[in-house]
């Protein structure tokens, strides 16, 4: 996957102080405690571990979806909360895990929903979307589904489709949450690849990830979750060391550099 549009850059920090989560009732569950770092533009972050360890409530925690329990949320200086909706999506766009949609559109309009924060509520599609759209798509191998509807696709499909939405809306921070699910292994590589690419350019990229090794050559820097707390946080392969693997997956691992010099890992069953 190519990039050859224009991209928002501008500055962006993102702060998360002690924050806490917990499930709401009839039982109320610690989900995420004293969850604490700072990351700005140029970074992509991937966060790792095991199922239930509070990943994809993280990311909902500073897409502004939850509200916790204490602890804050700051976007350049201002708490998330705080933040208008319509001005909040010109400064940061979120990818759910579920991409299905209960109701039929046309692919391309999917994708121009990325477009809205910046027209009128009634407003026509401008030339100009309608060409930013295009590149979106076929930045994301989706161009050919233009004219389908969504809810004819396969998961990967849609998953590269809602990946084309996130793209069109062109906000200085992205948020993803397990982007590649659904994707085959040549989709998986461009998806990471392009995420790179976006960090690259001056975006904050911040992606659930449950694919160790493409968290280690792809991402800048690794956040890594157990049971709701954060372990480990630095460069991938600092994080991703035999022991913090081997504590928070409950595994014996080894890792190892492979053939052609990347960090990679195996499960040790003896």
């Amino acid at each position: 996957m190519n990039l050859r549009m224009q991209l928002n850059t501008k500055p962006v920090e993102l702060y998360c102080q002690d924050l806490d989560y917990c499930s709401g009732p009839p039982s109320v569950k610690e989900i995420l405690q004293d969850v604490s770092f700072a990351a700005k533009g140029g970074e992509f972050l991937g966060i790792v571990g095991p199922n239930g360890a509070g990943k994809s409530t993280l990311l909902r925690n500073l897409g502004g979806l939850l509200r916790p329990a204490s602890g804050r949320v700051l976007y350049n200086g201002q708490e998330v909360h705080d933040i208008k909706p319509r001005v909040f999506a010109t400064m940061s766009a979120y990818m759910h895990q579920d991409t299905v949609m209960p109701f039929s559109f046309l692919v391309r309009d999917v994708v121009m929903l990325g477009r809205h924060p910046y027209s009128s509520p009634l407003a026509a599609p401008s030339p100009e979307d309608e060409d930013y759209v295009r590149q979106c798509m076929w930045t994301t191998d989706c161009l050919e589904l233009a004219d389908k509807m969504i809810t004819t696709l396969s998961g990967g499909e849609r998953q590269r489709v809602m990946l084309a939405r996130l793209l069109a809306q062109d906000t200085p921070l992205v948020m993803l949450d397990e982007p590649t699910s659904s994707l085959d292994i040549r989709h998986s590589g461009d998806v990471f690849l392009l995420l790179r690419k976006l960090a690259d350019a001056g975006k904050l990229v911040i992606s659930v990830m449950h694919d160790l090794r493409a968290a280690a050559k792809y991402c800048s820097r690794v956040l890594l979750i157990h049971q709701g707390r954060l372990v480990a946080d630095g460069d991938p392969e600092d994080v991703l060391h035999e022991g913090h693997i081997t504590y928070a997956f409950e595994i014996r691992a080894r890792t190892f550099q492979n053939p052609i010099g990347q960090w990679d890992f195996y499960i040790d069953d003896l």
